[in-house]
């Protein structure tokens, strides 16, 4: 396990990967799944794990100690034209090695590695799914750490990219459904006191022809939807 951090506990492994970008190989660590079960789960979706578990967003993203590309097992292996100069101009070229990336994270080291992958991923042009993800996960950590002000900014982040996504249908092919797209924009722009809003994504789940295939999204919609319509009279 060389270059990675003394007196890991069972809940960490190290893993091999090859980086997208210049094809060297690096160690990452990875928390076991047994440890990645989440005890309870935010109306958006946000998991919440054991006490004194390693966060697994921590380590969502992979770094290359090389080149410093940044990605995660959700990034295309195709680098649109262009794409290559931009990552070598803009990181690469300002990197400097570093191998602390491949031991345990922290919060910050988290937050860190996500904005540099969120980062990595606006120059690759990957997905706008792929972005609302990482700014989802830095939202969350920010919740763990009560800075509520750069939660409901990466919230809104977020929202505008799900907002794409959904457009453009660039989910297709991923684990998420045209549902839990509709849905996190709802209930992201609740979050954000856009009321208005919410219930029109809400009730576009109530309306969809697939709304069966997914009873858990649709039951969370209807009880979400209430919730928001209760907010915004209350608001008014």
């Amino acid at each position: 396990m060389e270059g990675l951090e003394e007196g890991l506990t069972e809940e960490l492994y190290s893993k091999k990967i090859t980086c997208l970008n210049c094809g060297q190989s690096f160690n990452t660590l990875k928390v076991r799944s047994r440890f990645s079960i989440p005890t309870k789960l935010d109306s958006d979706l946000c998991p919440h794990f054991q006490e004194g578990v390693h966060n697994p967003h921590f380590y969502f993203v992979k770094i290359c100690p090389e080149c410093g590309f940044a990605f995660t097992d959700e990034f295309s292996s195709i680098f649109p034209a262009g794409t290559k100069e931009q990552i070598k101009l803009k990181i690469t070229s300002e990197w400097k090695k570093k191998e602390d990336f491949g031991k345990i994270r922290d919060a910050r080291k988290g937050i860190e590695s996500l904005k540099l992958g969120l980062y990595s991923a606006t120059l690759k042009r990957e997905k706008h799914s792929v972005l609302a993800g990482l700014c989802l996960r830095l939202a969350w950590i920010y919740r763990t750490l009560e800075n509520k002000a750069e939660e409901d900014r990466f919230m809104g982040l977020a929202l505008q990219e799900y907002d794409q996504s959904f457009i453009y249908s660039d989910f297709a092919g991923t684990s998420m459904s045209e549902l839990r797209v509709l849905y996190l924009l709802g209930e992201l722009s609740r979050r954000l006191g856009q009321y208005a809003q919410a219930i029109t994504y809400f009730s576009k789940i109530a309306e969809h022809p697939n709304r069966n295939d997914e009873p858990k999204m649709l039951e969370w919609a209807r009880r979400q939807w209430q919730e928001t319509v209760a907010e915004y009279k209350e608001n008014r």
